[in-house]
């Protein structure tokens, strides 16, 4: 009887390392929302600030990335081109490497432009250095993981990362 409960035992705990608890989960969500909602409304200052770190510098600082983020948008304004709608899905299941979290979450972008709306969907990479408290992302649309880990060496061979779709457009009406 003793070594059953101990069977058992040792088959539930890697199942409590590995949970994800319903603060981490509201926390990653809530996060890439306003990860989102920042890219719909031009918000760079809050882009920037939950841009994973080491892809801040890899684009020259935060001044620089400001910089380039404010003439790409500025080049779709004058073009006609707007986000206008912009939202995520449910998160993957967290890895855990070394002290860092892993997840993935889908996201779907949306744009109006002349005679039409544009969409296409893509994945975000969630990464958590505080057991999920705070999260900073990278988008993995069009890379693969050997492209990926050139900014998040740690990046989990175990993440799925969904291929980014092919532009939907759609004319308006």
């Amino acid at each position: 009887m003793k070594h059953k409960f101990f069977f058992y035992i040792l088959l539930i705990i890697p199942f409590c390392l590995m949970a994800q608890t319903p603060a981490q989960i509201i926390a990653v969500k809530t996060q890439a929302n306003s990860m989102v909602t920042a890219i719909k409304n031009q918000d760079y200052k809050t882009l920037v600030k939950m841009t994973y770190p080491k892809a801040i510098a890899m684009a020259g600082g935060e001044a620089k990335m400001l910089e380039g983020m404010g003439k790409g948008m500025g080049q779709m304004k004058t073009q006609g081109i707007s986000f206008s709608n912009v939202s995520i899905g449910e998160p993957s299941t967290f890895i855990t490497v070394g002290k860092q979290l892993q997840c993935t979450i889908p996201d779907k972008l949306e744009m109006k432009m002349m005679g039409g709306k544009i969409s296409t969907s893509s994945t975000l990479i969630g990464i958590s250095d505080d057991k999920g408290k705070k999260w900073t992302f990278i988008d993995a649309a069009g890379k693969d993981l050997t492209t990926l880990r050139k900014v998040i060496p740690t990046l989990s061979d175990k993440l799925v990362i969904q291929k980014m779709t092919q532009p939907q457009f759609v004319a308006d009406k």
